[in-house]
């Protein structure tokens, strides 16, 4: 089966294409490391960063044998991505706490992303021009920004480098099968989902491609008499792959139950998330054509789960679905590219809610690639077409490019620092009560109390099931002597949240201050059933003040 990476470019233009590869190559790497540079005057973010970086003492330490233990041990920051934790030791141990040494790493990263893209693409279809603009929508498209200028989002970088790599590899396995050239592609893939767990559906994209480019399953397309492979031999081959996938899948269940980050769900709520995945599947299409009000968080709003919007999201994607459908005969790029879409989004579009988010722009890192390549496959078809095609297809190419790279410019400037993002996020996105919280962090780091307590008062408004809003608006109450309403914000914690130790232990000190000593010790022994070591901080407040 030689060749078979040139099923769409064996032809003489496409062979000569190659040439031009490394020059493609170079284009593309250029063009990412120039729009992304002002990424390195950017500093760290007081939201995740501090979990993953600058607060987190494992990581500070570098790259050590106890951290190397603790990042396959640990589920902290309710996740469980070894390589991930060993690339920001490596980061600490080489830059320190620079924020140009991390940010230049991901921004490596990703240009490194985009040139494999473009040679994997080449090397399955041998179209350079198609495969060169997929890379640099890819490398610069406005909704991947989060992805590289966040530097906690490291894990989407590094994972999605293997993601590629283990598909590069299969293509070498299918050229002569062995098991000599199947073990790269499983070393790959556990690497990648070492690095996060997003790599979970890879095995299924692997079977798309057996489909198309690859056409294992065209019987025309064998060479010296061989027949078409049966599509229970391609399942049987990858299953060493889903059984990693499944082990990986339980791994961050339990991650994320670990940290109480996945939603308690009944039949009502279900049905919610479940809407409110399929309306993600289109926002994020519209997102990809009109990249606007980027932001942060976008809170998970019930009321915007309409029955007439999920009605609206189910017949665009079953419309879609069926014209690629229709076409895959003719056209099975349409088939590949948005089943990888949708195949892709799964882990992350939400019918399994984790945290507040109805969907976030570092989840299409991966699943644009489908569109883009459904979009420019099927311009460059339509282009063909047309005498004057060719011209045209690089003058729409070079309009896109530089609109997408003004846009992506300018949004990497909104993470400049805390500031400037939680200030953006709550200008383009309505009732975005995780932005109001955390701008209400930093005002209260710089002692501008008034203004902490208005952004965690609107905060708890926004979110009146946050129990770290209200902890946080109680602290902002005391620390300006307003004790009584301290209590109650404490209070509403406790109410939202009764195992919340830290809840209990910030209520039982303003009990203190007000002088009740009396809920104050039945805060203390609240804690001594949740949290050993905050009931000892809250029994030595008591005994300081005299209050036994």
């Amino acid at each position: 089966m030689a060749n078979i990476w040139r099923t769409e470019g064996d032809n003489p233009a496409g062979n000569a294409a190659k040439r031009f590869l490394p020059l493609a190559l170079f284009l593309i790497a250029a063009l990412t490391v120039a729009v992304y540079w002002p990424v390195l005057q950017n500093g760290f973010i007081d939201f995740d960063d501090e979990d993953y970086v600058t607060a987190n003492m494992m990581v500070r330490q570098g790259v050590t044998l106890k951290g190397f233990i603790w990042s396959f041990t640990t589920f902290h920051a309710g996740n469980w991505h070894p390589l991930t934790w060993l690339s920001h030791m490596l980061d600490v141990e080489l830059f320190g706490l620079n924020p140009i040494g991390h940010h230049a790493t991901s921004l490596l990263l990703h240009a490194v992303n985009s040139l494999l893209l473009c040679a994997l693409l080449h090397r399955l279809t041998g179209f350079l021009g198609r495969s060169a603009v997929v890379a640099m929508l890819f490398a610069l498209h406005p909704l991947h920004v989060e992805s590289v200028a966040w530097v906690a989002e490291r894990k989407d970088l590094l994972s999605t480098m293997f993601w590629l790599l283990t598909m590069r590899a299969y293509v070498g396995y299918v050229g002569k099968p062995c098991l000599k050239r199947y073990l790269p592609v499983a070393v790959f893939f556990a690497l990648g989902l070492l690095a996060k767990q997003m790599l979970v559906t890879l095995p299924v994209v692997l079977l798309l491609m057996d489909y198309w480019p690859l056409k294992r399953l065209s019987p025309r397309q064998g060479e010296n008499g061989r027949n078409q492979v049966g599509i229970k031999l391609l399942i049987i081959e990858k299953i060493p792959l889903f059984f990693l996938s499944a082990v990986a899948s339980l791994a961050i269940f339990r991650a994320h139950a670990s940290a109480k980050a996945l939603f308690q769900v009944d039949g009502d709520s279900i049905l919610l998330h479940s809407g409110n995945a399929l309306l993600s599947y289109v926002k994020y299409i519209r997102n990809m054509f009109w990249p606007v009000d980027l932001a942060l968080f976008y809170p998970f709003e019930p009321s915007a789960v309409t029955t007439l919007k999920v009605a609206g999201s189910i017949t665009l994607l079953a419309v879609i679905t069926g014209l690629a459908a229709v076409q895959r005969k003719r056209r099975p790029y349409l088939v590949f590219g948005w089943f990888w879409y949708l195949i892709t989004l799964l882990p992350v579009i939400g019918f399994i809610r984790v945290g507040g988010q109805a969907l976030a722009d570092r989840y299409t890192y991966i699943p644009l690639i489908g569109l883009f390549l459904m979009i420019v496959w099927g311009v460059a078809e339509a282009a063909g077409t047309w005498q004057k095609g060719f011209p045209a297809m690089v003058g729409v190419t070079v309009i896109v490019v530089t609109i997408l790279s003004a846009l992506t410019v300018t949004q990497i400037r909104h993470w400049k620092n805390s500031y400037d993002l939680f200030a953006h996020a709550l200008a383009v996105v309505k009732r975005n009560w995780l932005a109001h919280n955390n701008m209400g962090i930093l005002y209260a780091q710089h002692n501008r109390n008034d203004e902490a307590i208005f952004h965690f008062q609107e905060s708890v408004r926004l979110n009146p099931k946050g129990v770290m809003g209200f902890r946080n608006l109680g602290n902002a109450y005391q620390t300006v002597g307003r004790n009584s309403e301290a209590i109650e914000a404490f209070r509403q914690a406790v109410w939202l949240d009764p195992n919340d130790a830290e809840s209990h232990y910030r209520l039982g000190l303003a009990y203190l201050l007000g002088g009740n000593s009396d809920f104050a010790q039945q805060e203390y022994r609240q804690l001594l059933r949740l949290n050993e070591s905050y009931a000892s901080s809250l029994l030595d407040s008591i005994r300081i003040l005299g209050k036994h």
